[in-house]
């Protein structure tokens, strides 16, 4: 692996809106589009993907444990609960990986990921909390966590960074599924 990288500009997940109406729409369309492509990927569910570590089952269960961290960040962020400070340490990138970035420790996935029946129930509990909280979301100047990659983001670019990752995964599914049909 390579040492941290300089944080990336979160000027880019403006992509993803740019008031809490537009992202909150964008959540909504990548959750949407994430869990179509789950819905067709039972008969390769446990199959390791080419160009990837992991299976559709395994990258569900990332993306729900992400998603999950980042709900409870979000309703602290969006209270008025104190902020306690958290170490600020770039994420790092591997460059075996063409420079990908690393998940972190406790987003990894288990070796099965999630049972696929049992997953649509996981995902639709993960989803009901993630927009309960995203329905509320402003911007919250001042009131910031860290991010590996991003630095410093506030809850709507948190919001808009959910959105980007869901969206990141969804393209990668879909690549691993054109290049089992090649």
């Amino acid at each position: 692996m390579t040492a941290p990288q300089p944080l990336q500009d979160p000027a880019v997940l403006r992509h993803f809106g740019q008031t809490p109406t537009q992202v909150q729409a964008a959540l909504s369309a990548q959750l949407d589009a994430f869990e179509a492509e789950l819905r067709t990927r039972e008969h390769d569910w446990t199959t390791v993907q080419p160009g990837r570590e992991w299976s559709p089952a395994q990258e569900a269960e990332h993306v729900v444990k992400i998603n999950s961290g980042i709900t409870r960040l979000l309703g602290l962020l969006l209270s008025d609960r104190e902020l306690r400070p958290t170490p600020q340490t770039p994420g790092v990138l591997n460059v075996l990986k063409d420079g990908k970035r690393q998940a972190p420790p406790e987003s990894l996935p288990s070796a099965a990921g999630l049972p696929w029946q049992s997953w649509e129930e996981v995902w639709s509990g993960h989803r009901a909390a993630l927009e309960t909280v995203a329905a509320g979301i402003h911007e919250t100047p001042g009131r910031t966590a860290w991010h590996p990659f991003f630095g410093e983001l506030d809850a709507l670019d948190w919001l808009r960074m959910v959105a980007a990752h869901l969206h990141s995964h969804r393209e990668l599914l879909e690549r691993s599924a054109a290049a089992r049909q090649d």
